[in-house]
């Protein structure tokens, strides 16, 4: 697999040694298992006072956010929260008011000279739907090159960017191989990656030749799309980066998120104890009896995925977004055991880190 990242020397982060990414260096950074490896190590390092950060999750992470703002804005104006607060003094980061120099003519220079095979990525350093559809490319060993857009610049209202994605947000995926054909949207470019995959070579990889399995996987991904990943970044919005403090917007979105996560935890408890009950059937019984708890098991700690019984992108598409929670107060090894197992086991993958290191 042959990946490169064209990097603007403008862009947060350039030039740092072989860093290209806040995912990366945030790989060294924060511990999500026991081992001392870098393969067991994972966050989200986001730069809370970067504009470029601020306008990402606000836009492309927030799909939904200009409603749950005016509504928390309503609401707080009605306890008496409409009075300006001093930002300096709060610590709350400015909002993001738009590029202040405009400069897109690396976009321009790539859109006249594309590639003749391969993908394409456009994404940011601190999007975690652009490192979704990485893991997935570097996992299915494709060759690809990621743009990590430069939002400071205004890359992303590029005319030739726009044309290709009328959202001009990230990621953004071309096939070359398919006359440049352009896909947006993280799931609409997995599924899109997953299928071509499988068409070409008769191996589902992370997909599934039974219909069934995927409808099941199609079923995970349009709940991670739509509850999963907005539902944090609307936490991490009202947390870090709206205009006043609205504690009930935390409060509200940071609940959803462990709802969303015990859906998760239940799922995978539920495949943990028919995998204990299948493999380990000596003791089935005094599972079953409750004299044996199932943590006593040589399988407690074996892998186990949401759909069937390989991994597919039903799983992956959770790892980016389940190393930024810490950011909103929520521990996953604590909270919820099955899903700090589960992403752990991906994780140490090969694939994954090479994709979350940018390489």
């Amino acid at each position: 697999m042959q990946q490169n990242a064209r990097n603007n020397s403008n862009s947060p982060g350039a030039g740092a040694g072989n860093t290209v990414s806040n995912l990366s260096s945030a790989l060294r950074q924060v511990h999500i298992g026991n081992s001392n490896t870098t393969t067991d190590q994972s966050n989200i390092a986001i730069d809370l006072n970067s504009r470029s950060t601020q306008q990402q999750l606000m836009d492309d992470l927030n799909r939904s956010s200009s409603n749950a703002q005016d509504a928390a804005q309503v609401q707080s104006q009605q306890q008496g929260g409409h009075h300006e607060q001093d930002q300096a003094n709060n610590g709350v980061p400015q909002q993001y008011g738009g590029p202040s120099v405009i400069d897109v003519s690396r976009i321009t220079k790539f859109f006249q000279n594309q590639p003749m095979e391969g993908y394409t990525l456009f994404s940011h350093r601190s999007a975690p739907n652009g490192f979704k559809v990485a893991i997935v490319l570097s996992e299915l060993n494709l060759n690809y090159d990621t743009i990590f857009l430069d939002f400071n610049l205004g890359e992303h209202r590029a005319p030739e960017f726009v044309a290709i994605n009328p959202n001009a947000r990230v990621p953004a995926l071309i096939d070359h191989n398919l006359d440049n054909l352009s896909i947006w949207e993280s799931g609409a470019i997995i599924l899109h990656l997953v299928n071509k995959y499988y068409r070409d070579t008769g191996n589902p990889l992370l997909w599934s030749d039974n219909l069934a399995e995927q409808a099941h996987i199609n079923s995970w991904m349009f709940f991670q799309t739509s509850g999963h990943a907005p539902m944090i970044g609307q936490a991490l919005h009202f947390r870090y980066f709206h205009s006043q403090k609205v504690p009930s917007a935390v409060e509200r979105y940071t609940d959803e998120v462990r709802r969303v996560y015990g859906v998760v935890e239940m799922a995978l408890a539920e495949k943990r104890e028919a995998l204990i009950m299948d493999l380990d059937s000596e003791n089935a019984a005094a599972y079953s009896a409750g004299t044996t708890p199932l943590n006593q098991s040589r399988f407690f700690d074996y892998p186990v995925w949401l759909v069937g019984d390989n991994i597919s992108v039903a799983d992956l598409s959770f790892v980016p977004w389940n190393n930024v929670v810490d950011r909103i107060g929520i521990n996953i090894k604590v909270e919820f055991p099955e899903v700090y197992k589960w992403t752990k086991h991906m994780m140490r993958r090969t694939a994954v880190i090479k994709a979350l290191r940018g390489e």
